[in-house]
Parts: structure tokens; C-alpha cells; sequence
């Protein structure tokens, strides 16, 4: 089959339609997602072709094999995977929504570390639609202002340093203005590719379905969070957080909320008119962001441990929140 017909072929196959079309087999998708990071699609049958996709739904074999096709142009020199001894986690913040407010999540997997509990990799990707977003850079500032935090903070890896075709998608992407299947690769690409992983999204079309994606993939332990505007990060306001998680071969949909975790918090820290206070919050043990901070953290050490989530609450709890002192 010549290149132009197989790229219609997969055109063809699943742009009929919400009742018509069907879905690519996982070599299929491996190889579609391959195809348009080499360049062999027009940028019409890029747009059609995620569209298709959006339309239709993605299942777990077709998000396989695109994550599969994606890794296979991996580049770049990434720490080695620590052992297990270490709880490894993978947390992945590649979100395309315009953020408001800092990421706690980052906060937590560096106070983690500095307590040699978990070693965290973060997986992020500057946005592509919403550019004015720069949550993760904003909450770099803030940890950076407490040298004790900043000598802890977690391995990153954008997906465009793993994959570096990924950024000749951009333009394409903001002219489109859509999300796509390349918003959900995002989530599922680490460089550390068999320890557990949290991801977090903004709906929950495809919550459950990430966790068998994951496990296809190599993560042992996965949760899926619908967290604060599509990150990681547990809302802990009144209404608690939606949470598919994998583990021992099942998907089960728990809910985290305030009342998992005995610190006092308040959710105005995670909106943007708070984000301006978070150097200051940082450098107060008795400050709301601290509540947030323990509550995610003993959330991460959870699922990189595997321990029930009131276990690590109560070894977080014994744990001084500052610097340590000798």
C-alpha cells in the first residue's frame, strides 16, 4: 500500500461518523500516530483525522498503540529509573486548560523528597492553546524561594524533550483550537515507563479507561484524578475529588476529600488571587497551603507505595511540615 493510501485508509476507517466509523486496532494506531510525527499527513488530514478521532472516542487499544507510535521517536537523556526501594512516581502535569492558581502537586513531591519518602518525575508540557498559562512556572518561583524545598524538587521532563517532533504539532494544534488525542498521549508518555503513575483530567470521559491504558503500558499502580482544573491536585473543598484508581488488576472510583486528612485548609489557596501569596504561605508552617500540601502528599505516597491513603496520612502527620534540622 502505497503511503498516501494507507494514510486514507486510516481516514477512512474511523471518519464516519459517531455510529459508522471503527476503531483502529492498537498496530493501527501505533503506526497512525507514527505517521503524523514523521510528517506523511497533510494538514488536512491532521485536522480530519483528530477530529475523526474526537468525534468517534478513542478506546483503550487505539490510545495504546498512539502512545506506543509517540515513544517510539523517544530522544533525550533522562535520570535512570531510581529502584523500588525508592518509591519511584510518575506524576503527569500536561494540561491544556487555562489554569488558574499554582500546582500543589508540585509543592507536595518536593517536600516528599526531602523527607526520602518518594522520588517523583514530573511530566509537563508547555500549553499549546492556552499560552498564557504558566502555572507550573509560577509554582517553580515559589519553591525555588525556600532553599530548603528547592534542593528537593522532582526530576521534569517535557514531552517535547522525549519526543522532540511533538513541538512541530504545535501550531497545528492552536489553530485547531481543540483538544484532541494528543492532549491524552501527553498523559501518557514518562520516561520512568513501569513505576506508578498519577495523571489528572477535567472530565471524566476517559478516567477509568487511563487506567487500563497505563497498565498497558507498564504502570503497576495508577490513578487517574479529576482534579483542579485538570491537574492532580485534590480540590479539598466541599465537594470531594472524583479518583479512578489501578491497583491489583482493578479500576475502583473512590472520592478524596477534606475530611481524609486532619489539616485544616482552605481551597481559595488553589485561585489565582492566592498564587501571589504562595512564597510567603511556604515559608508558614501554620498557613492553609500547608494543609493542601501534606493532604497531596500523603495522596502521592499512597499510590507510589501502594498503602492505604490513612497509613500515609498519619506518617505525613508525624513528619515535621519545614526544614529539617539537624
Amino acid at each position: 500500500m502505497q503511503e498516501p493510501d494507507k494514510i486514507r485508509a486510516f481516514l477512512k476507517k474511523v471518519g464516519r461518523g459517531k455510529t459508522l466509523s471503527r476503531d483502529l486496532t492498537r498496530e493501527e494506531a501505533r503506526e497512525a500516530v507514527a505517521s503524523l510525527l514523521r510528517g506523511e499527513f497533510t494538514p488536512a488530514q491532521t485536522g480530519a483525522f483528530l477530529q475523526a478521532l474526537r468525534i468517534k472516542e478513542t478506546s483503550v487499544d487505539e490510545l495504546v498503540g498512539a502512545a506506543e507510535g509517540a515513544a517510539s521517536f523517544r530522544q533525550g537523556a533522562f535520570p535512570v529509573q531510581p529502584a523500588g526501594a525508592e518509591h519511584p512516581l510518575v506524576v503527569n502535569l500536561a494540561f491544556d486548560t487555562a489554569r488558574k492558581g499554582g500546582v500543589v502537586s508540585l509543592v507536595a513531591l518536593a517536600w516528599l523528597r526531602s523527607r526520602g519518602l518518594v522520588r517523583g518525575m514530573v511530566v509537563w508540557e508547555p500549553p499549546s492553546i492556552h499560552r498564557e498559562a504558566d502555572a507550573v512556572g509560577r509554582t517553580l518561583d515559589a519553591i525555588r524561594s525556600q532553599p530548603w524545598l528547592a534542593a528537593s524538587m522532582p526530576e521534569t521532563a517535557t514531552v517535547r524533550e522525549m519526543c522532540p517532533r511533538w513541538q512541530e504539532l504545535a501550531s497545528i494544534r492552536q489553530e485547531l483550537g481543540f483538544r484532541s488525542i494528543l492532549n491524552t498521549v501527553e498523559k501518557l508518555l514518562r520516561p520512568w515507563e513501569t513505576v506508578p503513575v498519577v495523571v489528572g483530567i477535567s472530565h471524566d470521559t476517559f478516567s477509568e479507561r487511563l487506567c487500563h491504558v497505563l497498565n498497558a503500558l507498564g504502570a503497576p499502580r495508577v490513578a487517574v484524578v479529576r482534579g483542579n482544573h485538570g491537574t492532580c491536585d485534590l480540590g479539598l473543598g466541599e465537594k470531594p475529588t472524583e479518583v479512578h484508581a489501578f491497583a491489583d488488576g482493578v479500576v475502583r472510583e473512590v472520592l478524596v476529600g477534606a475530611t481524609d486528612f486532619p489539616w485544616k485548609t482552605d481551597p481559595s489557596v488553589l485561585l489565582v488571587s492566592s498564587l501571589d501569596s504562595w512564597k510567603d504561605q511556604l515559608a508558614d508552617d501554620s498557613s492553609p497551603l500547608w494543609g493542601a500540601v501534606l493532604a497531596q502528599a500523603a495522596f502521592f505516597h499512597s499510590i507510589a507505595t501502594g498503602s492505604p491513603l490513612s497509613e500515609s496520612v498519619n506518617l505525613a502527620a508525624s513528619l515535621p511540615k519545614g526544614p529539617l534540622h539537624a
